[in-house]
C-alpha cells in the first residue's frame, strides 16, 4: 500500500505519522509543493514558495496529476491538495483535481483539518465568547470575513463529501464540518522525550511560547502575570525567536506552562512539554467536548484557565504547588496514551484498508 501525506507540513502531524507509517510496513511519504515552515521535514519538495514560473507550474501540474495514479491512499491536510497552489493567488488554475482524478479511480481520499482551514471566522465570533477570531487578535480576520470564509464553505460544501474520511485536530472544526471525526495530534515523538519534573526549592519558572501572541492570547497572559508578581515570587520565561531546538531547550527548564488561552483546546506546544512532564495550563472550551472521546476527556491532565479569570486561575495553580509532582506523572501517561504516534498510525493503517473502519483511539494506550 502506497500512501501520500501533504502537500503541506504544519505542525509536523504528516511527517511523523508517515515515519511511524512506515515503521508498520506501508510505503508512506510525506510530498509538499514549497519547503515547510519552522524547519520541519518533508521526502520531496516540489517547488519553491510562490515561484511562478512555466517550468515550476509545469512540476506541480504534473506532481498532482501523477499522484491518484501513484498512490493508493491520498491524505491531505489543512484543506489543500497537491493541486491547491494557496502561494499562487489568482494562478491557483485546476484547485483541487487531483482530489477528483482520485475519486474516480477509486483511491481513497483522506482530509485532515488543522484549524483555520475550516474554522468560520464569523461563525466562531458569534458562537464563542472566547476565539482568536475577532479583530484585535488575528491580523487577517478582516480579510477572513471579505473571502476566506465563503472559500472554506466552498471547501466544506463541494470538496470534503468527495473524501473517505475526515479528520480533525481541534474539536471546535466539529461544528463547522457536519461530518468527521476528532484525531489527537501525533506530531511528537515522545519516547525521544526526557521527563524532567517540576523542581522545588527555587522560584517557579512559568514558560509562555508563542508562535502567534495574539491568535494564542499573549497580552492576556502577559497582563495576568503582572497582576500575580506582587503576590507570588516567580520567574516567568517568554519563549520567542527561537529555533526549534533552541525552544525545547527552554521548555526543559519549566516549572509549569501556559499554552493558550483562545482557541479553546491545546496545541502541538502542549503535547511535547506534557512529554516532558510539564504541568500544562490551557483554556479548553466546554462546548466543543462533545467531539472529543469521553475516555480521552476523562484523562486530561491539562488546568482549565479562562480568559476572564487568568490572574486567578494561574494563582490556584501556583497554590497547588505541592500537586505538581503527581500533575507532572499524569502528563506524561496522558501523551503517552493519547497522542502515540505509533498508535495513531496503526490506527489510521486500519482506515487506509477499509475506509470504512472505525477509528479505534481507545486501543491507544
Amino acid at each position: 500500500m502506497r500512501v501520500l501525506h501533504g502537500p503541506v507540513n504544519i505542525g509536523n502531524q504528516p511527517w511523523v505519522l508517515s515515519r511511524h507509517e512506515r515503521q508498520l510496513g506501508i510505503d508512506s511519504e510525506l510530498v509538499v509543493n514549497y519547503t515547510p515552515s519552522l524547519g520541519y521535514k518533508a521526502d520531496r519538495v516540489v517547488s519553491p514558495l510562490g515561484w511562478v514560473s512555466e517550468e515550476e507550474m509545469r512540476a506541480r501540474l504534473l506532481n498532482g496529476l501523477r499522484a491518484p495514479f501513484d498512490y493508493d491512499v491520498l491524505h491531505y491536510y489543512f484543506g489543500r491538495s497537491l493541486m491547491y497552489w494557496d502561494d499562487y493567488g489568482s494562478r491557483n488554475y485546476l484547485p483541487f483535481l487531483d482530489v477528483e482524478v482520485a475519486r474516480r479511480l477509486g483511491r481513497s481520499i483522506i482530509f485532515t483539518l488543522q484549524g483555520c482551514d475550516v474554522r468560520i471566522a464569523g461563525d466562531s465570533t458569534i458562537r464563542n465568547r472566547f476565539t482568536p477570531c475577532r479583530a484585535g487578535h488575528c491580523t487577517v480576520f478582516d480579510t477572513c470575513l471579505a473571502t476566506l470564509d465563503d472559500q472554506r464553505r466552498h471547501f466544506i460544501r463541494d470538496i470534503l463529501p468527495k473524501a473517505d474520511r475526515v479528520f480533525f485536530l481541534n474539536p471546535e472544526l466539529g461544528h463547522f464540518l457536519g461530518r468527521g471525526e476528532f484525531l489527537p495530534y501525533s506530531s511528537v515523538e515522545i519516547d525521544r522525550f526526557e521527563v524532567i519534573p517540576p523542581v522545588t526549592g527555587r522560584p517557579p519558572r512559568i514558560l509562555h511560547a508563542p508562535t502567534n501572541g495574539e491568535i494564542k492570547g499573549t497580552p492576556a497572559i502577559l497582563e495576568a502575570i503582572d497582576q500575580l508578581r506582587h503576590r507570588y515570587e516567580f520567574e516567568f520565561v517568554l519563549v520567542r525567536n527561537m529555533t526549534h531546538e533552541e525552544a525545547l531547550k527552554a521548555y526543559q527548564t519549566a516549572d509549569l506552562v501556559i499554552d493558550q488561552v483562545l482557541a479553546g483546546w491545546y496545541g502541538g506546544f502542549a503535547v511535547e512539554v506534557m512529554a516532558m512532564g510539564k504541568p500544562v495550563l490551557c483554556y479548553l472550551r466546554e462546548e466543543d467536548f462533545e467531539f472529543v472521546p469521553k475516555e480521552m476527556f476523562a484523562d486530561i491532565p491539562i488546568i482549565n484557565i479562562r480568559p476572564d479569570r487568568l490572574a486567578a486561575d494561574i494563582a490556584q495553580a501556583l497554590d497547588r504547588r505541592a500537586e505538581w509532582g503527581e500533575w507532572s506523572a499524569r502528563s506524561r501517561q496522558f501523551v503517552e496514551k493519547w497522542h502515540n504516534p505509533a498508535g495513531i498510525a496503526a490506527a489510521l493503517a486500519r482506515v487506509y484498508e477499509d475506509p470504512t473502519a472505525p477509528l479505534t483511539l481507545q486501543k491507544l494506550s
